[in-house]
């Protein structure tokens, strides 16, 4: 036999066995009356399912026919594969010898009179769940089966070992955006299925499902108890995070804390602190007009308390580059602070740097824009950290780097702030001013909400150089209901400045050749004027056209229109699940691929 037709038979050999594991799959998914004791084990199984599901629409369909042409450089990658669908396949019948007789009422597909090249062609990869008529023999056995809970814990475990395998055999790139796609998929606003996910990825070890599972379980009940037929609660479950307190209360006194220097007249209205001799920042939360909180206090403290909640959960397995919070102050009515510890290894009372105090510095030279990987890295970061926290069903609705007002906002507390901008970095260890740009911090939650259909939250202060950074629809006093797409418009102006290593807005005196756009700045087209007509098409040339690409999506308008009235969808969760795997595929994978 020939080189090329042993490779069409190996490959005909995997694709078929690929088949009959996702149809067993199937066959213990079909039975919908799991135990109630040990749901959690049915979404196991969903979750495994998936990732193979999802594993094979990207490795079988786009290598098979560079396989069929080269079988000789191939061969052993196919029979890897093969080794391990037929280690799958042995799990399932080790656990279940019904299996068998289901394989021959099922059968796998047959060629006919189909040539193997054709058989490839058409081979569907997303396989449907069998007929009815098909599983009502083997429904009593299975129940039997499931009756079993430790054998069944050691099989759906053993699947996703070899699910792992097989992950192993792509790139750390892929695996990333695998992870990304698998927890956009089972984000969900139900209570009841985030918490059957939680047990489900604690039994697999999936810590990233694990931690997006309950942050998003903490907004949803978080949710549930603003609204006023449902007055807050304190029986919602805390992390494992040490919290300040007493249970379920996240709030600091002032004089809890060892302040360096004045509270509320720092440099960017943050200050810096000392508790539990670890170093603090804390990030004031200003609100000029405080009707909200007034005629909804047990709304505002419990979205205060929520948002605590989860900004002290350790969500390092999604890679979300957030502070750790600790607790809240509440200085007055108008003003909440947020309190977050330093970075590992900070100097109490070190202050960080924003990204637009390194955008803006006076007589930039060439010397101080950063190298080309650096400035991918920043903005791999925040790209996946917006992204993420869209994901766990919140929105941010601050992300800028440009300044508040400088006019007082309070006066009769005397807080003047100056200009507190929302990527922090601190120096990498060991330096002073060596600023550390692979680890930026993203803060701000100045008026930051759950995503939620008739949520509020305070409208943001009116001033041109914020405004810049906002959608065009949500600039004016009867702005637009806040969406998902307004927080990655203003990620793509912040993507825009990394690529180009200047502000978007910044009229400084080493940028005479740039015209003066000040008297520009408050009009809601500025961006589509000033970045989209031109600047932005000079990403190619600095950045890349991939990373260009992701810019230009971000600040184009088509994230908007997934949310507009011509589309549409089952479900608002369908909807905000179609957004996240578009913002994925345009933006957040764009970017993660870009390199020097």
């Amino acid at each position: 036999m020939d080189p090329a037709s042993l490779g069409i038979g190996v490959v005909s050999a995997v694709l078929q066995t690929y088949t009959a594991v996702t149809s067993a799959y199937d066959v213990y998914l079909s039975v919908r009356d799991f135990p109630s004791t040990y749901r959690e084990l049915r979404t196991a199984f969903m979750v495994e399912r998936y990732r193979l599901e999802q594993w094979g629409d990207q490795m079988l369909s786009g290598v098979q026919q560079k396989t069929v042409r080269e079988p000789q450089h191939n061969m052993a990658v196919w029979k890897l594969f093969q080794a391990v669908f037929d280690a799958m396949w042995a799990a399932f019948q080790e656990s279940n010898k019904t299996l068998e007789d289901y394989g021959h009422i099922v059968g796998v597909p047959e060629s006919g009179d189909m040539s193997d090249l054709e058989l490839l062609e058409s081979m569907q990869l997303s396989v449907t769940s069998p007929k009815k008529r098909s599983i009502l023999g083997l429904a009593k056995t299975i129940k039997f089966v499931l009756r079993d809970k430790k054998k069944m814990e050691a099989l759906v475990r053993e699947l996703c070992y070899w699910n792992d395998s097989l992950d192993k055999m792509t790139s750390r790139l892929e695996q990333e955006s695998a992870r990304r796609r698998l927890r956009v998929r089972f984000s969900t606003g139900n209570v009841d299925e985030l918490q059957l996910l939680q047990a489900a990825a604690a039994l697999l070890r999936h810590q990233d499902l694990e931690k997006m599972a309950s942050a998003r379980t903490v907004i949803e009940k978080g949710y549930s108890n603003e609204t006023p037929s449902q007055p807050p609660d304190g029986r919602i479950a805390q992390s494992d995070a040490t919290v300040p307190g007493a249970e379920s209360d996240f709030r600091l006194e002032m004089n809890q804390l060892d302040w360096h220097g004045l509270p509320f007249m720092t440099d960017q209205s943050r200050a810096t602190a000392t508790y539990r001799g670890e170093g603090i920042i804390v990030d004031w939360r200003l609100c000029r007009d405080d009707t909200w909180r007034r005629q909804n206090p047990k709304a505002f403290r419990q979205r205060t308390e929520n948002l605590t909640r989860v900004l002290n959960s350790d969500l390092r397995a999604l890679d979300v580059a957030v502070l750790h919070c600790i607790g809240y102050l509440d200085q007055s009515s108008t003003v909440t602070g947020y309190a977050f510890k330093a970075p590992p290894g900070v100097t109490p009372g070190q202050k960080p740097i924003t990204l637009n105090q390194l955008l803006t510095k006076p007589s930039m030279k060439s010397s101080d824009v950063p190298d080309l990987g650096d400035r991918f890295e920043l903005a791999k970061v925040l790209a996946n950290t917006v992204f993420e926290i869209l994901n766990i069903g919140w929105l941010h609705k601050n992300i800028r780097e440009s300044s508040w007002p400088k006019e007082a906002v309070e006066d009769d507390n005397d807080l003047t702030p100056a200009e507190p901008k929302n990527v922090l970095f601190w120096p990498k260890k060991g330096t002073r001013d060596e600023w550390d740009l692979s680890k930026p911090y993203l803060v701000g939650f100045d008026i930051s909400r759950p995503n939620q259909p008739g949520e509020m939250s305070e409208k943001p202060l009116v001033d041109p150089d914020d405004d810049i950074y906002r959608h065009p629809n949500y600039r004016a006093a009867h702005s637009h209901p806040f969406l998902p797409s307004f927080d990655i418009y203003s990620l793509g102006i912040m993507l825009f400045e990394i690529g180009t290593w200047r502000n978007v807005g910044y009229q400084g005196a080493h940028r005479p050749s740039r015209p003066n756009l000040e008297t520009h700045k408050s009009d809601p087209h500025f961006i589509e004027k000033v970045v989209m007509n031109g600047p932005v098409m000079d990403l190619k040339r600095h950045m890349g056209a991939k990373y260009r690409d992701a810019v230009m999506a971000c600040l184009g308008g088509e994230f908007d229109a997934i949310w507009g009235s011509e589309r549409t969808f089952e479900s608002r969760e369908g909807r905000l699940q179609y957004f996240q795997a578009e913002v994925q595929r345009k933006v957040v994978d764009a970017i993660a691929v870009c390199s020097a």
